[in-house]
């Protein structure tokens, strides 16, 4: 994947002005920390309304353990940065169209920043000859992932995580070509 500059946003989301524009990349190694400090703000922000203290807390513990643990392996990793600065990361495995991750910094969610990295993991899964994308989705972003065209499929709707069981939607996106 190459590095890419984007000036646009949804409609419904916070106008990106010149300035301000995503670059959307590859994660470089020594951005790994700041991703996942990025996460926890993203956990806590974003999950409180559908999470206890405890479920989110095992939420990250699990991302932290095993995010990273395949780069540069076979997963493929995107940053969107603002200014340089890290503002949203998304995870893909490849290898079965399942998306691992997909976090937007605490403040900068509802900004389209999450649909534009779900728009280019799109592309990538496509590009590699993909038609569909799937995952375990967090309660609180159901309603991101209908939105964007994803729907309901079978499998467990808890997952145990650090020893603690979240309520998941597990769902699936058919993508046209």
């Amino acid at each position: 994947m190459r590095s890419r500059k984007l000036g646009t946003s949804s409609p419904t989301s916070t106008p990106l002005t010149p300035t301000s524009a995503l670059e959307l990349r590859p994660i470089r190694f020594e951005e790994a920390a700041s991703i996942l400090e990025l996460i926890q703000r993203a956990i806590e922000r974003g999950c409180r309304e559908h999470y206890s203290p405890a479920q989110r807390r095992a939420v990250f513990l699990t991302y932290a353990q095993g995010l990273f643990a395949e780069v540069p392996g076979p997963l493929v990793s995107i940053v969107a940065a603002q200014r340089g600065a890290p503002v949203g990361f998304g995870q893909l495995d490849p290898s079965t169209g399942r998306l691992r991750a997909l976090f937007v910094e605490g403040e900068r969610q509802r900004a389209g920043i999450g649909s534009l990295l779900l728009s280019e993991i799109e592309n990538h899964v496509r590009r590699s000859g993909g038609r569909r994308l799937i995952g375990a989705m967090s309660l609180n972003a159901v309603s991101f992932y209908a939105r964007a065209g994803f729907r309901p499929c079978g499998g467990p709707e808890r997952l145990t995580s650090a020893g603690v069981a979240l309520p998941v939607v597990r769902m699936e996106k058919l993508l046209r070509r």
